[in-house]
């Protein structure tokens, strides 16, 4: 089955690439494989005689590690070492933008219009008018871009103020000598090779020695800067130390005073007052305890409501012992006299008024002593705070004593620290100071850069040749591409290689002489341009169906694509006409029952068509009409009348079997247009009626996944198919075909069409 068969096209296997597929592929398109060399040819070479010419100089520069020794003193920056690291580190340095814009403002080289002039690819387009000239801007020097060309290390790191301040501008100057700059390394050894190009031999050689100058020059002022901002660094720190020792002096000598010490030992005297506070706070605590205890119970009971009874055995006081005693005569006597005399009685008065007073200068008196209680335990508790006050201060002093001590020593070693940090730093300060005047680069110059005889740039003939040669490769797999590169079939051979069917025919699209006139004309090329290549391919197509057909007598051809405009009516209708004019007894059948192509072509007032006959409103014989010139007989796909039932319910009934079994036996041959194979099922269910099948495709333009889907939804009426038709082929491929042996014939007028009822 179809969907089981792969695609090899493109893939190498089956002959895809074969050799002559190529060379037919370059044939086709000769005039780009030949355009494409022949324009890279050209343009080259007015490039290359546009080209200014350049010569390169080169200066050499050796890396010396050995240790330049003028003095015992240790410099601040060491020699550089003789690794790959530091050499390759010392190209990019002689690379370095810094480098080169010293370079460009010692030699004036934002004057020099080579550097300053538009690159020539913008002077192109400036004159193809594709960009407007840029107004000439004049660089500011190095000096005044500031950080940009600063050559102090230690100036590049920014202070917190200073970042993100540096505004760097491109500079073009600067960008056309770094393109005309190449700086390598030797191979492994410490030579760095400096390289320019110029315009003129003794620039080249001039800026190359210049480089090389700067480049040790700048190496040398790197140190010096280097040692001089130590010094300062130095002599800063040091005039800062100087006031760190001083005040640390200061501080140790002030701290004894203000502390007592007199001695290294520290020692401060009062430990026996001390212990005598301690003594004196205990006691006071004590009697502040007893205190608060007599006076809260007092307190409570007198809240309590105790009677004086209890509260003065709590105190025990003597005025009260004596104020309870007089009380108890003065109730003892009130009760006495309360069995003799009512309560009305002037003596019972006097006792009552006894026994109130008594009993209010007892109250009086425990009050008076609650608050002495009162009293005595605010005195307590002030003397024990007093006490406890005097004894933490004395503690806090004893502590200061011993922290005085450790103090005055932690002061004793800063200030030995200061001192020693500050000697040390005072002898590096002398020698960096003297080593400053005493530096020596680490890199010489082995060889002068010398102006060069020859240019070395641009290889003119070399350029010319490789674009040539470049265009023609470009060509070439244009050409093979535009031919492999095709979603369809490319050559009309390839349908046997994809599908594994017979390719019948190539139908040609016609030529200028052979262009349809209208779309009846096209239905009928054959009897219209009967010498043409579409009507011999025409032939070719009914000879490879007639050679394929399975036994001898009538026969149904079914003519189907995968898609619409992919040209099935034409050929159908073509094919049809050939078969009429042999004599034969031809039907040509519209079965496109949706968009009736063919219909609205050849039979545009007809009365009936195939559909009426499928739903019986008539014999199928009523609707079939007659071409009078050519004999061809044709039903059309619908009558003006819509049909009421859809298409596949027609054309599957038992009546479409019926029609088509009587149309069997009336003609020699029937050919059937359908509609195509993918959007819709009526080609398929046409196909049970046909006996051969031929299946259209456009050239370059179906492609093969979708035509090879369309095949695989015949099913099992895929052994029905004869071939592939390949339509609207170009005219060069049919040449191929033939050797370029193609015969050309005059266009013949269209015989008049009179298509008439078919006779009974």
């Amino acid at each position: 089955m179809y969907e089981q068969r792969q695609d090899t096209a493109g893939t190498g296997g089956g002959g895809a690439f074969s050799v002559e597929r190529i060379l037919s592929a370059v044939r086709r398109r000769l005039r780009i494989v030949v355009a494409l060399p022949l324009i890279a040819a050209v343009l080259s070479s007015m490039a290359v005689l546009a080209l200014p010419n350049r010569f390169d100089a080169s200066a050499v520069v050796q890396i010396d590690p050995r240790k330049k020794t003028i003095s015992n003193l240790e410099g601040v920056l060491s020699e550089l070492k003789a690794d790959a690291a530091t050499v390759e580190s010392e190209v990019e340095i002689v690379r370095s933008r810094m480098i080169a814009l010293k370079v460009i403002d010692v030699l004036g080289l934002r004057k020099d219009p080579e550097f300053s002039r538009p690159p020539l690819w913008h002077r192109a387009l400036v004159a193809m008018g594709l960009r407007k000239p840029e107004l000439p801007e004049e660089s500011p020097p190095s000096e005044a871009r500031g950080p940009t060309v600063n050559i102090d290390p230690i100036a590049g790191v920014l202070g917190p103020d200073e970042i993100g301040k540096t505004q760097p501008a491109r500079d073009e100057v600067a960008v056309a000598f770094a393109e005309r700059l190449k700086v390598t390394r030797i191979r492994t050894t410490l030579l760095i090779d400096i390289r320019f190009s110029a315009e003129t031999a003794v620039k080249a050689a001039k800026i190359a020695n210049t480089i090389a100058e700067v480049y040790l020059a700048e190496q040398l002022k790197q140190k010096q800067d280097v040692a001089g901002h130590a010094s300062k660094l130095l002599e800063e720190k040091l005039e800062s130390l100087r006031k760190t020792v001083t005040d640390a002096d200061r501080q140790v000598a002030l701290y004894k005073a203000e502390h007592g010490i007199f001695d290294t030992e520290g020692q401060i005297l009062g430990e026996k007052q001390m212990a005598r506070l301690m003594e004196q706070t205990v006691i006071a605590r004590n009697n502040t305890a007893e205190a608060r205890a007599k006076f809260d119970l007092a307190q409570r009971l007198s809240k309590g409501g105790s009677n004086v009874g209890d509260i003065a055995d709590v105190l025990q006081s003597h005025t009260i012992r004596l104020l309870k005693e007089q009380l108890a005569k003065a109730t003892g006597r009130e009760a006495e006299l309360a069995t003799r005399y009512g309560a009305r009685h002037p003596e019972m008065q006097k006792v009552h008024a006894e026994v109130r007073e008594a009993q209010q200068q007892l109250d009086a008196e425990v009050r008076r002593l609650v608050a002495n209680l009162r009293n005595e335990l605010n005195v307590a508790e002030s003397r024990e705070h007093d006490l406890q006050a005097s004894l933490d201060r004395l503690k806090s002093d004893e502590n200061l004593s011993k922290e005085a001590t450790v103090r005055l020593k932690e002061l004793q070693r800063e200030a030995e620290t200061s001192k020693s940090l500050y000697e040390a730093l005072l002898s590096r300060y002398k020698q960096t100071v003297e080593t400053q005047s005493l530096q020596l680069p680490d890199a010489r110059i082995v060889e002068q850069a010398d102006a060069p005889l020859f240019p070395a740039a641009p290889k003119r003939k070399q350029i010319v040749i490789l674009a040539t040669l470049g265009g023609g490769a470009v060509g070439l797999i244009v050409a093979v591409l535009l031919e492999f590169l095709t979603l369809g079939i490319g050559q009309p051979q390839d349908v046997e290689r994809v599908f594994e069917l017979a390719h019948l025919a190539s139908l040609p699209v016609p030529n200028e002489n052979q262009q349809p006139t209208s779309a009846l004309h096209s239905m009928r090329m054959m009897v219209a341009e009967p010498q043409s290549s579409f009507a011999e391919a025409i032939r070719a197509l009914r000879r490879e169906i007639d050679v394929r057909r399975g036994e001898d007598g009538p026969r149904i051809v079914q003519v189907s694509s995968s898609l619409p405009g992919e040209g099935s009516a034409i050929i159908a209708s073509n094919l049809a006409h050939y078969y009429a004019l042999t004599g034969m007894s031809v039907l040509l059948v519209d079965g496109d029952l949706r968009r009736a192509h063919l219909t609205r072509e050849l039979a545009a007032s007809r009365r009936f068509g195939l559909a009426d006959a499928l739903s019986r409103r008539l014999p199928v014989e009523q609707a079939i009409l007659n071409d009078v010139a050519t004999g061809l007989n044709f039903l059309p796909a619908l009558g003006p009348a819509p049909s009421t039932l859809p298409p596949p319910e027609l054309l599957s009934s038992v009546t479409a079997s019926h029609v088509f079994k009587h149309l069997k036996a009336t003609f020699d041959i029937i050919v059937i247009d359908t509609p195509p194979l993918l959007p819709v099922i009526d080609a398929r269910i046409l196909a049970d009626h046909a006996d051969q099948i031929a299946f259209t495709m456009s050239w370059r333009s179906t492609p093969k996944q979708l035509a090879r889907r369309a095949l695989s939804s015949l099913g099992f009426n895929q052994r029905k198919l004869v071939g592939v038709v390949v339509n609207q082929v170009d005219a060069e491929i049919i040449a191929d075909e033939t050797g370029g042996i193609m015969d050309r014939f005059g266009r013949v007028p269209p015989p008049g069409i009179h298509l008439g009822r078919r006779a009974a």
